[in-house]
């Protein structure tokens, strides 16, 4: 086997994995953005005004998961530190705009303070 196709099989697992969150906890308005160059996905959406965060990255010993949940209207310094949370992941402030649901501008704005 190569790398090429250990690389497919990880992928296939984590979009096997995104599937099986958005229907274990019945997410409304789901976001995915997937990466398959760097192996990270991220997932995001709602279920009764809290939000769900989760991002997987492939990793040469597996998948690691990380996930956050926080309420849908949360106040400036909750979004501050999410963004924060998501920049020390290593996504772009495009990728965290996306999944957070607000624009690439704003989360530039919140890095900036």
């Amino acid at each position: 086997m190569n790398n090429t196709d250990i690389t497919t099989g990880q992928d296939t697992r984590i979009i096997n994995a995104i599937s099986e969150l958005v229907d274990n906890v019945g997410l409304d308005d789901v976001k995915t953005v997937f990466d398959s160059k760097t192996g990270t996905a991220s997932i995001s959406g709602n279920k009764n005004g809290i939000q769900y965060t989760t991002t997987l990255a492939r990793h040469k010993e597996g998948l690691i998961q990380t996930s956050s949940r926080f309420s849908a209207n949360i106040g400036r310094d909750a979004l501050k530190q999410q963004i924060i949370d998501l920049k020390k992941q290593g996504y772009t402030q495009s990728k965290i705009g996306d999944m957070l649901g607000i624009s690439q501008p704003t989360v530039h704005n919140y890095l900036k303070r």
